[in-house]
């Protein structure tokens, strides 16, 4: 990606929860960044502030400018929009958020958090362990964190890449993570997939595209992942709810939840094979109150 050629970027679908975060990158990274959306919210709100030039409202062609370089989409957007349609007759290259973000993971050190329930909440406990860690990660997570400013997004200096990995529509197919999380599998997108047999097929596809030598993180509580027959070079851990250290890590937390506490031990089982020290690891889980609108922790009440 040519730094001082390319400056301009136009997001069409900016108020998406993962489009979003991909354009702060591109704000930081010092694009000039322009979008728009059916809906004003919060995070517009925010990515104004930061910034970004956004319009609001029924989709037209009026935002886009034949000085942009680029032009990304959510997957919600069809390719009857608008504005695609003006990118095309301006001959725009134009990029599905999951193509831009499979890009950009090309330049880190990736690593991809999946599964049919659960991806944000380990997403956020990866990206927090590995900043306690020092190893100072970008992180695109789907939902916001008050540790990243109530953000969605936190930009790192290092070589290492946290994201949340959409099995929607085939995105995470796009990755080439060094290291996966797999939470579970479950009937979800069967507007896409069809059957369930597909989705398993999609996630054994993802799997196998972990680097060799890298980490693979599965639940071993999921029958489905239990039963994957894995023809890969990577590292395999499981992980589950059971043993001593999964009581402690249970103690420590302050969300609640089986699920939740499935989800910490896949960050502890990664954080493990990572070389990430215990104590950071229990500091993590202890000081984690939760994500926007997942089970946030207000306090104790009488």
């Amino acid at each position: 990606m040519n730094r001082v050629t390319k400056r301009r970027v136009h997001f069409i679908g900016v108020g998406g929860i993962g489009v979003s975060a991909l354009a702060q990158w591109y704000l930081i990274e010092g694009w000039q960044v322009t979008g728009s959306d059916a809906a004003r919210s919060l995070i517009t709100d925010d990515l104004v502030r930061r910034g970004a030039v956004i319009r609001i409202g029924s989709h037209n062609a009026s935002p886009l400018r034949p000085n942009v370089s680029r032009v990304i989409y959510s997957l919600a957007v069809k390719n009857e929009n608008p504005e695609r349609q003006k990118a095309r007759l301006l001959k725009i290259p134009q990029f599905s958020y999951a193509e831009a973000l499979g890009e950009l993971t090309q330049n880190y050190k990736t690593i991809a958090i999946a599964g049919a329930h659960g991806k944000s909440t380990t997403t956020a406990l990866v990206g927090l362990m590995l900043s306690e860690a020092g190893f100072d990660p970008t992180v695109i997570v789907g939902t916001r964190l008050k540790e990243f400013g109530n953000s969605n997004f936190r930009k790192g200096k290092s070589e290492w890449l946290v994201l949340e990995a959409d099995e929607f529509h085939g995105s995470f197919l796009r990755y080439r993570p060094f290291a996966a999380i797999v939470t579970n599998l479950d009937r979800e997108h069967l507007e896409f997939y069809k059957t369930f047999g597909n989705i398993k097929k999609a996630f054994r596809t993802f799997v196998g595209q972990v680097k060799t030598g890298g980490y693979l993180v599965l639940n071993r509580e999921d029958r489905n992942l239990a039963s994957f027959k894995l023809k890969t070079r990577t590292n395999i851990a499981y992980y589950d709810r059971q043993g001593m250290r999964a009581v402690k890590v249970k103690s420590l937390l302050k969300i609640p939840g089986v699920h939740n506490h499935s989800n910490a031990m896949a960050c502890d089982v990664l954080g493990n094979a990572l070389g990430i020290s215990i104590s950071v690891r229990d500091k993590v889980f202890s000081r984690f109150t939760g994500t926007w609108r997942r089970f946030e922790y207000r306090g104790i009440y009488p």
